[in-house]
């Protein structure tokens, strides 16, 4: 029986991947045209970047340059979140895609299907036990960090990767070929787990040093070589497009809660009571589930039973991995140190410190390697339990009880991605009130476009740039103007973006302003003047001569030049 159950294995956890998959989503963002789903929100940006990326020449260099979205503000796909690894596969045959075509949830039943089946591979070397490997890798995909990122942020649902590089990382023998590939392709993810992935690295390298399998010659130089080539390949993808300098400031604000594994944020669990959280803990959310929780009570006890179980658990290897986790736990953590809703302490951090914190401002993510490190040690104990055929009944009874707690949240997710529109418009649309109605408005316009004045046509077939005065990441009301352009192959000198060149900001301002004072208008521009910048539309208007348009169009104020000449 345990022979056909360990042939099967993968298959009834590609099984429960596709329930779980179905039971979140709904399965509507598999349909390829379907993007009402992925907007309004950040994913919906996402989304933008890739249209205006399957128009750019598909060799061209670096290979995610994406001018036409930003321009010289921001003008790379690499570090938008828009799963480059995805529009790299679509790419070619952006010809033949319908145009509102979105690749983000096949990503997502891809990282439901990854989760489940790296996750089985990695508690096999774990437990050496079929049945614990089995509802292991349930667990795994059922784990609420992963599944929390259902609410936009796609690429950063490859958790699969990080498992990866644990699985890797526990090899017999260093293979270079394998973090190399590794780390190429979550470059091609998300820069945060690539971040976690390159520290299992580095440690997988101190480590094989430390039992003496390379030298320290071997092992700087294997460094080195992988560092250049991984710097290459980010260069090449575009990374360093709007500079070397591609961080922010916030570190501490996306921080990670002392409780992070306990506490559902009152929203991940009927059981659980609500203990508290301070805004932003979400970035570093780590509950670990009620059933994994009662779980981890029973391996506490396991090990109070039988304290030998320490020695197995403390190997060398594990303590160096042990080691890493909580040190990027306490990146997490951050400088300003919370539990439940209260601050305990905060204290300034030394300022070469920034070269870490700005590129990773959102550290809470760092927590994943432990969260999962926790997981692994539960079944590592209960595989070596004398209680073990107990816990072949106990275990689907857990698994069972987390999936239906986690039954609130199905929903909401299922609710959120069928129906969008109702779910958004939901606590607005029976109000009078005008603060509410203009919520309304402005969601809808993530759907149906307001640009509904005839002006427009003539726009997209006369002009091919949408200028922003003055550019900024995310300016109010912006996507309606930015989905116009990607449909009509126009380029935007402003969008919503991951970073952007913030460097560049008063010699973009400077180009403008010269072109404002000297009348010296793009014939091939539009100009879309900010509802802050009144004294620049005064003085067009004043400006204007009958052959150009200066016209308030479907709220947004226009301007272009010799308009009714074309």
């Amino acid at each position: 029986m345990e022979v056909i159950f360990l042939k099967q294995t993968k298959y009834y956890v590609f099984v429960f991947s596709i329930f779980t998959f179905l039971y979140f989503t709904g399965g509507t963002p598999i349909n390829f045209v379907n993007n009402e789903w992925l907007s309004p929100g950040d994913s919906a940006w996402h989304w933008i970047n890739w249209l205006f990326f399957k128009e750019t020449s598909i060799l061209q260099f670096p290979i995610f340059e994406n001018y036409d979205y930003g321009m010289e503000l921001s003008s790379s796909i690499a570090i938008n979140d828009s799963l480059p690894i995805m529009a790299l596969i679509f790419k070619p045959f952006s010809s033949i895609l319908p145009f509102d075509f979105q690749y983000f949830g096949l990503w997502i039943l891809i990282c439901f299907i990854m989760q489940g089946q790296l996750g089985l591979i990695l508690l096999r070397k774990i437990t050496k036990n079929e049945f614990l490997s089995f509802i292991g890798a349930c667990f795994f995909i059922l784990a609420p960090p992963f599944l929390w990122r259902l609410w936009g942020h796609y690429s950063l649902m490859a958790h699969w990767l990080i498992i990866l590089g644990i699985i890797i990382f526990y090899s017999n023998n260093f293979n270079l070929k394998n973090w190399i590939f590794l780390l190429i392709l979550t470059a091609l993810v998300n820069a945060y787990i690539l971040a976690i992935i390159l520290s299992i690295f580095i440690l997988d390298l101190i480590f094989r040093r430390s039992i003496g399998e390379f030298t320290k010659k071997e092992s700087l130089l294997i460094f080195f070589k992988t560092f250049s080539l991984l710097l290459l390949s980010l260069y090449v993808f575009g990374y360093f497009s709007n500079g070397v300098s591609i961080g922010s400031g916030g570190y501490s604000l996306y921080r990670a809660n002392l409780n992070t594994f306990f506490n559902d944020n009152n929203f991940w669990s009927y059981i659980m009571p609500d203990i508290g959280s301070i805004p932003n803990d979400y970035e570093g959310f780590g509950f670990l589930g009620i059933g994994m929780i009662i779980l981890l009570v029973i391996s506490l006890y396991e090990i109070f039973r039988n304290q030998s179980l320490i020695n197995s658990i403390f190997t060398k290897k594990n303590t160096y991995l042990l080691c890493l986790s909580l040190i990027l736990f306490l990146f997490a953590i951050t400088n300003k140190v919370t539990f439940g809703s209260n601050v305990l302490f905060e204290f300034d951090l030394p300022e070469v410190f920034k070269l870490v914190t700005r590129p990773l401002r959102s550290s809470g993510r760092m927590v994943w390697l432990i969260f999962y490190l926790i997981y692994c040690a539960i079944f590592f104990i209960l595989a070596r339990s004398k209680h073990i055929r107990v816990y072949k009944y106990l275990l689907p009874i857990l698994l069972i009880v987390q999936i239906l707690d986690t039954g609130a949240v199905a929903s909401n997710f299922r609710f959120k991605m069928s129906d969008s529109r109702a779910y958004y418009l939901k606590p607005y649309i029976n109000s009078n009130d005008p603060a509410n109605i203009a919520i309304v408005k402005t969601l809808n316009s993530f759907w149906d476009s307001p640009l509904t004045s005839p002006e427009w046509v003539n726009i997209k077939d006369n002009y091919d740039k949408i200028i922003y005065i003055y550019p900024k990441n995310r300016p109010k009301n912006a996507y309606p103007l930015v989905y116009f352009a990607a449909k009509n192959k126009m380029a935007t000198n402003f969008g919503y973006f991951s970073r952007y060149k913030g460097s560049k900001r008063d010699e973009i301002y400077s180009k403008i302003d010269e072109t404002l004072n000297t009348s010296s208008y793009d014939i091939n521009s539009i100009y879309v003047f900010d509802e802050l910048i009144d004294d620049k539309w005064k003085l067009t208007l004043q400006k204007c001569l009958p052959t150009d348009l200066c016209k308030v169009l479907d709220g947004y104020r226009v301007f272009a030049k010799d308009f009714n000449l074309k």
